[in-house]
């Protein structure tokens, strides 16, 4: 009964959270915030996170969803997700990820991998290395920024969205397979990285995309059936329970954020070219 209690509760106040929508995004894939400081990674004016046609950017934005620069940076292709390491943004574009100072805008680190059309997520691990995802040859790699080399972490079905903390790696299939990646049969999963073990954690299938973690509840963005279906569901490590935010749907829920300071969730709708913040 208590944990009844728990959940209801838990979906009755997210239902009444303020939302603030911002548009003007081209394809919106990854959010990430960093100190008064939030980055969106665009894949460009069409939906295309293959295509090597120089259209994407990453926009930079206050806390509050005002833009202060919609091509903060030019020249990427189809950016997706991000990680921030000291002052360096690091975002996958399509087969190589790349580095910029945040305070000058430069190039500062690149990195290509062979054999890859669809580095998605990443996630740091440390001052000195990070995880990103290949959703097109279904692998986990972890990135050694000092001598920029890559290695295979694990093998991992159409590998989206990652979220590491305390030597657990936390991470959501896209679908069932690279070939029908949108068939809503991606599941979720955590990752000991001591022993390599790959446990599945909810029951729940979908068009799984961003992984983000806040005390002992996971938030998961699910696409859904449509293009007006996208949600986000919740998994909470201590009772087990499964729930989803009582919100209007995303079109495209896409790599969520959640800054804890100010306990507002940043959602990327892809499929809608908008960004929407949450108050949590």
């Amino acid at each position: 009964m208590k944990k009844i209690t728990i959940s209801l509760v838990l979906i009755a106040i997210l239902g009444f959270a303020n939302e603030t929508t911002v548009a003007g995004f081209s394809s919106p894939e990854s959010v990430i915030v960093n100190n008064q400081d939030v980055y969106v990674s665009n894949v460009g004016k069409e939906l295309k996170p293959t295509d090597i046609d120089g259209d994407g950017f990453i926009s930079k934005l206050d806390l509050n969803g005002e833009i202060k620069e919609l091509h903060f940076i030019d020249g990427l292709n189809a950016p997706k997700g991000m990680c921030i390491i000291d002052d360096t943004l690091f975002v996958a574009d399509i087969d190589s990820v790349k580095g910029f100072d945040v305070k000058t805008k430069k190039e500062v680190f690149s990195l290509t991998f062979d054999n890859v059309n669809f580095l998605n997520d990443i996630s740091k691990k440390d001052e000195y290395s990070f995880f990103v995802g290949a959703s097109d040859v279904g692998a986990i790699y972890e990135v050694n920024i000092k001598n920029k080399s890559y290695k295979k972490l694990i093998d991992f079905t159409t590998a989206n969205g990652l979220f590491y903390e305390d030597g657990i790696l936390y991470a959501a299939e896209l679908g069932s397979n690279p070939k029908t990646m949108f068939d809503g049969k991606g599941r979720f999963y955590q990752i000991d990285l001591q022993s390599n073990k790959l446990t599945q954690l909810a029951s729940f299938e979908g068009v799984l995309d961003g992984v983000h973690k806040v005390g002992d509840k996971l938030y998961i963005s699910d696409w859904g059936k449509s293009k007006k279906s996208g949600i986000v569901r919740v998994y909470d490590l201590k009772t087990k329970e499964e729930s989803v935010l009582k919100l209007e749907p995303f079109m495209g829920a896409a790599d969520l954020w959640i800054d804890e300071k100010s306990n507002k969730l940043y959602l990327p709708q892809m499929l809608g070219n908008k960004l929407t913040i949450i108050d949590l």
